[in-house]
């Protein structure tokens, strides 16, 4: 573990106080049990066990088709999906049934998805409407499979009257299987009288969000958080205005990442011992690194974006992972803010809305006692102040993927996967606005139908009053208004900056090799990625890589999704058509990046850049998510793989060079 983390879980500071004082713990810190616990070995059903599920599930899919065929609405017939859709997922992935148990579930959620099949056929089904716990599903933008979650409502529930909701997001799964069975299945007649997971006298909605599995709600895992929302919000009367995020342990983790992140979303924080990425800063890492990390390795210096949101970070005394909510705690103290110690195991933030707890005694596990009752106390209070629009707004972000701060969206950055910090105010008629930005290349202001006068890092714009303004650094590097229809040419923004990783948020479509390749080498390795990222997309993203043949891709193909293409120039149609139009250059002999050149029998490009085809949407080549989900930061914009025969037949690559594009999307000058 980081040195870093270590100080700080040993050492609990009060930035009110000298920074040595600890807190008396009561016991050394240590990682919970369940952490140090492998997951089961996988179990095999028997031949007959595997034939009896198949069986089903073939009746099942036939049941489904004649429902889909009768033109049922997909928001009924995903709800049915799902049940088939994690236990075709169990049986497809090697090792997916990970106990006894899981094999005579199968048939069992089969049955229970004929089941809802059959009342929708018949228009008796009842869950929709249903009190107390609720297995719905939706079908995600990412890859279009079935994914489950689990809501509980109270029978005080009202469709007429708006409701708040609390967005959970579960730990890792030790002793049950990671690919949906726990999510299925069950009595479609549920109580009324266990609304919110606790009793029917709570007043909000819970969901708990599947996550696709054990991933640390990352990429899809992360979509999913807010794929889920909207299904809910579609579904039932959410207040908007009143959403809170939760998470225990992996979910702790997903929260820190999406809460930070996303921070105007929601209402309020409460994050139980989740684990962050524990780098303070991108010193001393490579642009490629920089960018690897810019998404799930640097949660830490996001604590000042709590600046803008309620939160309560908790862990038990004992936890390892109290080491960070101490970080994020820290942080704040180096950002300003006063963190004051008003309680043996409790800090207050005195002039930020944060609370910081731990239970004595206790290990990785939930909150109880007196603790649990001040979280209960925090939830109850955010849901009742709701979600506040502030006048006063400071966030920072590395990437434009995370570029909102309500009324404030950082349009570009003057250099990708470096720190960029927005502070912002504006007055109570919103007519004047004072802001500061470091790294920041365009700013968008909405809320400005009153706007008079904007001073932005020295530079006062009198502007028109409009719904919103866009403000762009000129080439001296001061401050104008502009209009988006000035903007031409290709450049990093939202969903549009790298790395690799980032293609895997959004709906994509890995398209095959159906031509003679240049290269033997270069084919192999594609063929063998391709089949990597499928297998474990599907284990651990509980999800389905689609795939075409390059032949058979369309113009709706090319304009819906994020195309990873495999293969070469010579046996891939649609990478033969955009090769000449991207910044490195890839023909039979050589691959040029810059002023290098690569022998093409021996090497392969990874990248990614937006397709020219559709410049809306990715394009990534011979590229997929990282082989291990936790821990794996993945490339950056582009690297040049080597490719080695082994003496055993093995085919291994080392990276021979890897970059990031520049904010133009071009390689930077210092490759040319």
């Amino acid at each position: 573990m980081n040195k870093i983390l270590l100080a700080s879980l040993l050492v609990a500071t009060s930035f009110a106080q000298p920074i040595n004082e600890a807190l008396p713990f009561a016991g050394a810190p240590r990682v919970g049990a369940n952490d140090t616990v492998p997951p089961p070995a996988p179990v095999s059903p028997t031949d007959e066990q595997l034939k009896t599920i198949k069986a089903k599930l073939a009746e099942f899919r036939v049941a489904l088709a004649a429902l889909q065929a009768a033109g049922v609405k997909d928001d009924l017939v995903v709800d049915a999906e799902s049940y088939g859709w994690v236990v075709e997922n169990v049986v497809r992935v090697p090792g997916g049934f990970i106990d006894a148990p899981s094999i005579g579930k199968c048939v069992t959620i089969l049955n229970d998805g004929l089941r809802r099949i059959a009342d929708i056929k018949a228009g008796t089904a009842a869950w929709p409407t249903n009190k107390g716990r609720v297995n719905r599903a939706y079908r995600s933008a990412v890859d279009g499979t079935a994914q489950p979650y689990r809501l509980s409502i109270p029978a005080s529930y009202d469709p007429a009257k708006p409701i708040a909701l609390y967005v959970y997001l579960h730990g890792r799964s030790h002793d049950t299987p990671d690919l949906g069975l726990t999510w299925v299945g069950g009595n479609d007649n549920a109580s009324g009288n266990n609304g919110g997971g606790g009793g029917g006298a709570r007043n909000y909605m819970r969901v708990d969000a599947f996550g696709r599995g054990n991933n640390s709600f990352r990429w899809a895992g992360e979509t999913d958080i807010f794929e889920v929302i909207a299904s809910i919000s579609q579904r039932y009367n959410i207040d908007p205005n009143r959403i809170l995020l939760a998470g225990f342990s992996m979910g702790g983790a997903g929260s820190w990442q999406v809460g930070l992140n996303n921070a105007d979303m929601f209402c309020g924080l409460e994050i139980d011992a989740g684990v962050i990425g524990n780098r303070l800063n991108t010193a001393g890492l490579t642009p490629a690194q920089k960018a690897a990390n810019s998404t799930y390795g640097l949660v830490i210096p996001h604590a000042l974006n709590v600046f803008n949101i309620p939160l309560v970070g908790y862990a038990g005394a004992n936890d390892a992972q109290l080491a960070s909510s101490t970080s994020i705690r820290e942080q704040l103290g180096r950002e300003g803010f006063t963190i004051e110690r008003t309680g043996q195991y409790r800090f207050t933030g005195k002039d930020i809305n944060a609370l910081f707890l731990a239970n004595p005694g206790q290990g990785h596990s939930h909150a109880t006692g007196e603790t649990a009752a001040q979280i209960d106390q925090f939830t109850a209070d955010n849901f009742a102040r709701g979600r506040v629009v502030p006048d006063h707004i400071r966030f920072v972000t590395y990437t434009t993927r995370y570029n909102r701060s309500h009324w404030v969206t950082v349009d570009g950055l003057q250099q990708h996967f470096e720190r960029a910090d927005v502070d912002a105010q504006r007055d109570a008629t919103k007519a004047t606005y004072t802001v500061k930005t470091t790294n920041v290349s365009r700013l968008i202001l909405t809320d400005t139908a009153t706007a008079q006068k904007i001073s932005i890092d020295g530079d006062t714009l009198n502007v028109k009053s409009a719904a919103s303004l866009l403000l762009v650094r000129n080439a001296g590097g001061h401050w104008q208004t502009a209009t988006a229809t000035a903007d031409t040419g290709l450049r990093k923004q939202h969903n549009l900056q790298g790395p690799i990783t980032d293609a895997f948020f959004d709906s994509f479509l890995c398209v095959s090799p159906t031509g003679q390749a240049f290269n033997a080498l270069a084919a192999e390795r594609g063929q063998q990625e391709q089949a990597r990222f499928a297998a474990m997309f599907a284990r651990d993203f509980c999800g389905e890589a689609r795939s075409k043949n390059d032949t058979a891709i369309n113009a709706a193909d090319i304009a819906a999704n994020n195309l990873v293409l495999f293969g070469d120039p010579g046996s891939n149609k649609v990478l033969a058509q955009i090769a000449a139009k991207l910044p490195i250059q890839w023909t039979k002999d050589s691959i040029k990046v810059g002023g290098k050149t690569y022998r093409a029998a021996e090497h392969v490009p990874v990248l990614i850049y937006p397709n020219p085809l559709n410049p809306k949407r990715y394009v990534v080549i011979n590229a997929g998510l990282p082989a291990q989900t936790r821990g794996a930061a993945g490339f950056g914009d582009y690297a040049v793989l080597k490719l080695t025969r082994q003496a055993d037949g093995q085919l291994t690559t080392e990276t021979a060079d890897e970059g990031v594009f520049d904010e133009s999307w071009q390689l930077p000058a210092a490759k040319i």
